[in-house]
């Protein structure tokens, strides 16, 4: 009988550690139409955050931050591009459009003259968000809302397997001619047409949800912190008829000076991030192809700590992580700086810096939706679309600020006024969010 009992129990514990890895062989499956979206995703922060800026150097530093910046403000077309895809149900359609115009400015950069290229640097921008903000649609309208975050985590290791891939393709890519090397790399959204009308599902309209207020995608955003609100974590808002009312309320209760801590912080960031292949090569005499290879292993490292980051923020409150990893981004920009003001350095040192600004990011994306949520639990959803429009121009302007600066009075300058707009952020945080935390709230 003793023995019945044993086997019995054995077959049990075999029977949950097989229902385990059922649930996580689940929670690993990556859907066949999160391909398309991959690709566009790794042209869009993948390819362009190496090739565009090496091309655009030949009009001078100041011009690369002016294309990257627009690249940023291109971005903004994310809500347009949900409000289309809610109005027309045309998801296959437009995300065809999205990745042809995508392909397309890639393609045509190398022979645009410098005004040309801010304009297809702001087109590229619009396809890519489009295309990812379409994405996530494709999940919150078709599925229930119990499955959104496993969803979209499968969808986000999509897309950053997709990011990296990229940036591998671009380091071969670079030792090309800029024609040469965007003609190979429009190739990479142009397959993501054919791919979007065969492989994304239609969406019927009894399969819709019930019109509401807004969408609050539980998404924080793995592919990094290079473009404005990094799409993958837009949050969709359905257009109102004012869409600014209530703002003022929006901005109280903590939200304002968050945003006043958060603009600053991420504008200091997109400096090192808009320049980043140009001011590797000059400053610190790393050849584009390291510098690419290097990215492309940071953000396949950086992947698990997203896990972390929700754990910590969920054990230390999300306002105590925003601080440390701004505080990280301080000293790691201040080392950038010095490095590039002393010249000759090793270049593994610079590089291992980048990497911990990268890896700050981790926390970052994954606290702020925490603290948003926290400071305007009623209104959560408005207030994580304000904080992604914030963070699109306050991209825009770090990354034309740092290029200004740069082209002026050289990559150190720009690179220490990242690291004073980052702590000033910082400093914001503590003196308004950080002390109404000290009993323990946040």
């Amino acid at each position: 009988m003793t023995a019945d009992m044993g086997r019995d129990r054995l077959r049990a514990a075999v029977d949950q550690v097989n229902s385990w890895l059922a649930r996580e062989r689940a929670g690993l499956r990556l859907e066949p139409w999160f391909t398309p979206f991959a690709l566009v995703n790794g042209a869009g922060v993948g390819l362009s955050p190496v090739l565009l800026p090496v091309v655009a150097a030949r009009y001078g530093v100041g011009h690369v931050g002016l294309v990257m910046g627009a690249f940023n403000l291109g971005a903004l077309a994310a809500p347009l591009a949900g409000s289309l895809a809610d109005r027309f149900r045309a998801y296959r359609a437009l995300a065809a459009v999205a990745a042809a115009v995508t392909a397309l400015a890639l393609g045509l950069f190398p022979w645009a003259g410098a005004a040309a290229q801010a304009l297809l640097g702001l087109g590229e921008g619009a396809g890519f968000a489009a295309a990812i903000t379409i994405a996530n649609l494709l999940i919150v309208e078709r599925r229930p809302q119990t499955e959104w975050n496993s969803r979209l985590g499968r969808l986000e290791t999509s897309l950053s397997l997709g990011q990296a891939g990229a940036l591998f393709l671009a380091a071969w890519l670079s030792g090309l001619s800029a024609r040469s090397a965007l003609l190979v790399g429009a190739i990479v959204p142009a397959t993501a047409i054919p791919l979007a009308l065969v492989l994304i599902p239609r969406v019927r309209s009894a399969a819709l949800r019930p019109a509401r207020a807004s969408h609050h995608l539980a998404s924080n955003g793995q592919v990094g912190e290079w473009g404005p609100a990094s799409p993958s974590r837009v949050h969709h808002l359905h257009q109102r008829r004012r869409p600014l009312a209530g703002l003022r309320a929006l901005l109280g209760g903590g939200f304002g000076w968050m945003l006043a801590a958060w603009i600053p912080s991420y504008a200091g960031a997109a400096v090192v991030f808009s320049l980043y292949p140009v001011l590797f090569l000059h400053a610190f005499g790393v050849a584009t192809t390291i510098s690419a290879l290097a990215f492309a292993v940071t953000v396949l490292v950086s992947l698990p700590l997203y896990v972390l980051a929700g754990r910590v923020s969920q054990r230390r409150g999300p306002a105590p992580v925003i601080a440390a990893a701004l505080a990280l981004r301080v000293l790691l920009l201040s080392a950038l700086a010095a490095f590039a003001a002393v010249g000759h350095i090793v270049a593994i040192l610079p590089l291992a810096a980048f990497a911990g600004v990268m890896f700050a990011w981790s926390f970052l994306s994954v606290a702020s939706p925490g603290l948003t949520g926290r400071l305007k639990p009623e209104a959560e959803g408005d207030a994580q679309g304000l904080l992604n429009a914030s963070s699109g121009l306050a991209g825009l302007l770090g990354s034309v600020a740092g290029g200004l600066i740069a082209s002026s009075w050289g990559y150190p300058a720009a690179l220490a006024a990242g690291a004073g707009a980052v702590a000033l952020g910082l400093a914001i945080l503590a003196a308004t969010l950080l002390r109404r935390g000290s009993g323990g709230i946040w």
